[in-house]
């Protein structure tokens, strides 16, 4: 797996790359993959889903039953504002697209 670098050090460029895509459609869920940030963080099983056009991505998350048995969801990671979020969002969603013009 190539070593990320910080932005400073590829001159302010701060593009995320995406790996090993793993197609997993069921419901919404259309696959899984690999996303790494400039910082050198690398985020795995990042899930795709899609919905009447609406494209979006989901981390893994720690699964839990509240009392009532219902499934619920702990997130680990979770961003400052919705205008962050979905600047991430649309970010990954851009370097998956490379990445899936780029398969076979």
């Amino acid at each position: 797996m190539p070593e990320a670098k910080p932005a400073e050090a590829i001159g302010g460029h701060r593009e995320i790359s995406v790996s090993g895509w793993k197609p997993h459609p069921k419901n919404s869920l259309r696959g899984f993959f690999t996303a790494t940030l400039p910082s050198g963080m690398v985020l795995h099983d990042v899930m795709l889903h899609e919905r009447d056009g609406a494209r979006w991505i989901a981390f893994p998350a720690r699964e839990w039953k509240d009392a009532e048995g219902n499934r619920q969801f702990a997130r680990f990671i979770e961003f400052s504002s919705r205008t962050v979020a979905n600047r991430f969002r649309d970010a990954v969603l851009d370097a998956l697209d490379r990445h899936l013009e780029r398969l076979p």
